[in-house]
């Protein structure tokens, strides 16, 4: 009798053990639970934000204006993206400073030929103006390209992958344009 008291002792520590375990479980997958459904909305509310700064190489200000829209739902993902971010007084003067220690950007006026290619351009009815006050850079995205900041390589391809920035002073909108062929 007294060997099975210690029995029943042992499986009491057991039937412990398991449910210590199966707590234990149960926190670690609701902390993975929360992290995946962080890392979701993360994903979600930033990932333009990181696109489009690591695009231009200047980072964009967060919880600033998006407005998008894209047609690159086509062959081979060929189209044409067209953004336009609004920002503040502030965040343009720091936007302005930050353009300024990137070699790539030039100030106005742009480039002729590029000018022709993608003024009043009509992207599912949003337009780039004619911006006379303000910087841009361009990106030649082509596997091929040479100098990805140099405009006149990608004008001899026989298809085009680039990408405009434009930042107007005067309206303080940064207009992005992207052209897939």
């Amino acid at each position: 009798m007294h060997e099975c008291l210690l029995c029943e002792r042992d499986w009491e520590y057991i039937r412990i053990g398991e449910i210590i375990m199966i707590k234990k479980i149960k926190i670690i997958c609701l902390v993975l639970l929360f992290i995946i459904l962080i890392t979701i909305i993360y994903l979600k509310l930033f990932y333009k934000y990181n696109f489009y700064s690591s695009l231009i190489g200047v980072k964009i200000p967060l919880f600033t204006k998006f407005e998008e829209k894209d047609t690159h739902g086509r062959f081979h993902g060929d189209g044409e993206s067209l953004v336009k971010v609004y920002f503040s007084n502030k965040q343009s003067d720091d936007f302005i400073n930050k353009i300024n220690e990137n070699k790539n950007w030039k100030e106005m006026p742009i480039n002729i030929n590029l000018n022709r290619s993608i003024i009043y351009k009509n992207v599912e009815g949003n337009t780039i103006p004619n911006v006379k006050n303000g910087y841009w850079l361009f990106i030649d995205r082509h596997s091929n390209t040479v100098n990805k900041y140099e405009y006149n390589e990608s004008l001899t391809q026989a298809s085009f992958n680039y990408s405009i920035a434009i930042f107007d002073i005067d309206t303080n909108i940064l207009y992005i344009y992207l052209l897939d062929t």
